[in-house]
């Protein structure tokens, strides 16, 4: 069915959804692991039916993924170091699965919100996942861990996942200790103390707790109360978060409001200004509330805080 005319807005979102999943195809089967290549080579080298596979290295090197000379395809600059591989293949699982459900969350207020139940039963969209969080993480720590008053003492990496953050800190401060504070089973390189963050967290005997890129998953009651916890510990706060006004271009802006509608769909979750956050810290009782936007991501912001408690 051909495209209506004079739609340049519609019919490039339409084939940007199409080379979002003929992107996520590739990466899955291993084309570009498998570059430089022919359609025929590429199609014995990955299993992939090779009519098929040439359909789809055409509407990539169209769209800008592959450059083709002659009868060879070759990766463009535009994807060649770009880090895309992890990010696409999960972000591509999470619209086709949540995005579908986007109208009937909308319509009866009720959205989906089962994000985390959903990824531990697909072993390959979890396993993306840890990846994505792990290298985010370790790229953004290289950062962070210089603007973090971290002093020797123990720390609390409340929904710390991995513990990329932790043991950053570990390697940066002589005499800290840390642990991960999430759910069971949790893959962490430190050890782990086990908690269901949606449920109220009693955190004691920390001189610092991190709550880095974990406030956004949380509604607001359940955000709010989660800074209030880690403000009743009597440790100092340190709050890292996706920023509601990032400080780059439209791309940024646009993939900021979509990852906030994103987080609502798919965990009842949302994203918090700064100032919000600046507040609950405040009203918890903390004290020299700072706020830093970070050189590395402009769509992150760091706060920290000294616990009066």
């Amino acid at each position: 069915m051909p495209l209506p005319p004079h739609d340049p807005g519609p019919s490039t979102d339409l084939i940007g959804a199409m080379s979002l999943y003929a992107a996520d195809a590739a990466a899955r089967l291993g084309v570009f692991d498998a570059l430089p290549g022919t359609a025929a080579g590429l199609a014995k080298a990955t299993g992939a039916d090779e009519e098929g596979l040439a359909l789809l290295l055409d509407l990539l090197t169209t769209t800008g993924y592959l450059v083709r000379a002659d009868d060879v395809y070759t990766a463009s600059p535009m994807w060649t170091g770009s880090g895309w591989d992890t990010p696409i293949r999960l972000w591509a699982a999470i619209v086709g699965e949540f995005w579908r459900d986007l109208y009937d969350g909308l319509a009866t207020g009720r959205p989906r919100a089962d994000f985390y139940h959903w990824l531990s039963s697909r072993p390959e969209p979890l396993a993306v996942f840890h990846r994505l969080q792990s290298g985010l993480a370790g790229w953004l720590a290289e950062e962070v861990v210089g603007l973090v008053p971290m002093t020797p003492g123990r720390l609390a990496d409340v929904g710390g996942g991995h513990g990329v953050f932790a043991k950053a800190f570990l390697d940066a401060v002589p005499g800290l200790d840390a642990v991960v504070v999430d759910l069971p089973g949790t893959p962490s390189a430190v050890p782990l103390v086990a908690a269901d963050l949606s449920e109220p967290l009693t955190l004691t005997g920390y001189d610092h707790v991190l709550l880095f890129n974990v406030v956004h998953g949380f509604s607001r009651d359940r955000a709010r109360g989660l800074v209030h916890e880690a403000v009743a510990s009597g440790a100092d706060v340190h709050i890292l978060e996706t920023t509601t006004t990032p400080r780059g271009g439209v791309a940024d802006q646009a993939f900021t409001e979509g990852f906030a509608l994103n987080l609502w769909l798919t965990q009842g979750g949302r994203l918090y200004t700064a100032g919000e956050l600046e507040g609950w810290l405040r009203e918890a009782g903390a004290a020299d509330v700072t706020r830093t936007d970070l050189t590395r991501s402009p769509t992150h912001t760091l706060i920290t805080a000294r616990s009066t408690s």
